[in-house]
């Protein structure tokens, strides 16, 4: 043991004072929504996050770790959570010229950002070629905060009751982490590819169960996103073709596609107008619900996940002042199966949910402070599905940001 200490000392201790930096992160938010007639929810959550960083030898060290505090009026008991959270943990080192090797709790995004995007625990490597570039990838999920990484749900989970279950401190293990999966990819970037304006990602993944489950749920993707601008228009298309593995179902495929086209008006101020559209297959006689490693919501006062729908997009974006940015967007949301998306409103087969309107402002007076604000209204009377005196819903949300 004194070696060690004796060892960590001598690290510590000889590293320039200049090189070692280190500060914190503030932020606070505060939702509050109307969902239905029988749930209007608040809900304010805090983050104090301190961070440290420092060069090792030839690799850079950086960690943030800190508490969250969270308050929400709908839970019936402990309605105040205190929640540690490790935030990120990154060792990065180029061992050559050309290879550039992460390990830690890091970020990552899989080529298609139809899968998977968060923080996991694990390595990434990525060897850059100029317009070339070829990385590997292997990722934890079960020590992840389970709230914050939003790991998806396998069907044949056990413990998936458990994961609506508020943090308590008392039952940590079972509150607090993400469900278990392991993730590997093989990734390949070609810039300037197939033309000078174009640029191609695609990739192999693979999630492996290794919940409790009896009958475990593998998954194995194959990803492609290409982008392209020219002038003032942008362009990005992406797909997904899935394979899911049960012995009870043996191997289906699902489907999820997107596409976005932009174009930055010729105007005084910096802004650009899209148009979108996000497709993912639901089940059916020929196909499986599409299975999302990461859920992400697709709105803002109708939270559908990506699994069975398809949702229209039109969005525009503009820096109105050097430090104030607003977004306007709008959503068509429609099922692309009966099952798939479960809400107390539905009750026509008609696969119209209806529109969203929203919008978004966030204001940036200096570099480590910001302030956000964002609304969204879900119009059921837009769409077929909903019943007929089903009421608008609404979500309200503030927040803001320091860094110190």
């Amino acid at each position: 043991m004194r070696r060690i200490i004796l060892l960590l000392a001598i690290v510590v201790f000889t590293i320039p004072v200049f090189a070692i930096d280190y500060g914190a992160v503030l932020s606070g938010n505060f939702l509050a929504e109307d969902l239905s007639e029988a749930e209007r929810t608040n809900r304010v959550t805090g983050i104090l996050a301190p961070w440290f960083s420092m060069p090792i030898g030839e690799t850079d060290f950086f960690v943030s770790i800190g508490v969250q505090t969270d308050y929400a009026d709908y839970r019936e008991d402990d309605k105040l959570l205190f929640i540690p959270e490790l935030y990120k943990l990154e060792l990065s080192a180029k061992p050559m010229d050309d290879l550039h090797v992460k390990a830690g709790r890091i970020f990552w995004q899989d080529p298609s950002h139809l899968v998977t995007r968060g923080y996991f625990d694990g390595a990434d490597m990525l060897l850059d070629k100029g317009k070339i570039r070829v990385g590997a990838s292997a990722f934890y999920t079960g020590l992840l905060y389970y709230d914050t990484a939003k790991i998806n749900i396998s069907p044949t989970d056990q413990k998936a009751a458990d994961y609506a279950v508020p943090f308590d401190w008392s039952n940590f293990s079972d509150t607090y982490f993400a469900p278990k999966r392991l993730l590997t990819a093989l990734y390949i970037e070609l810039s300037s590819f197939p033309y000078e304006r174009g640029n191609l990602y695609a990739g192999l993944m693979a999630q492996f169960d290794l919940s409790d489950a009896d009958e475990k749920f593998h998954t194995q993707y194959l990803l492609v996103r290409h982008t392209m601008s020219y002038q003032q228009f942008d362009v990005a298309i992406a797909g997904v073709a899935e394979l899911e593995n049960t012995k009870a179902d043996g191997t289906r495929a699902a489907f999820a596609t997107s596409v976005e086209g932009g174009w930055h008006l010729p105007s005084a101020i910096k802004d650009r107008l899209s148009l979108g559209v996000k497709w993912a297959s639901g089940e059916g006689p020929g196909t499986a619900a599409f299975f999302p490693i990461v859920l992400e919501e697709q709105g803002m006062a109708l939270k559908p996940y990506l699994t069975g729908m398809m949702t229209i997009t039109a969005k525009y974006e503009a820096r109105l002042l050097p430090s104030l940015f607003a977004e306007l967007r709008g959503h068509y949301f429609l099922r692309t199966d009966s099952t798939t998306f479960v809400d107390p409103d539905i009750e026509y087969d008609s696969y119209a949910l209806g529109a969203e309107l929203g919008g978004s402002l966030l204001f940036v007076p200096f570099s480590d402070l910001s302030f956000s604000l964002g609304c969204g209204f879900f119009l059921p009377k837009t769409g077929g599905a909903m019943r007929d005196d089903a009421p608008i819903r609404w979500s309200i949300g503030l927040g803001t940001i320091l860094s110190f």
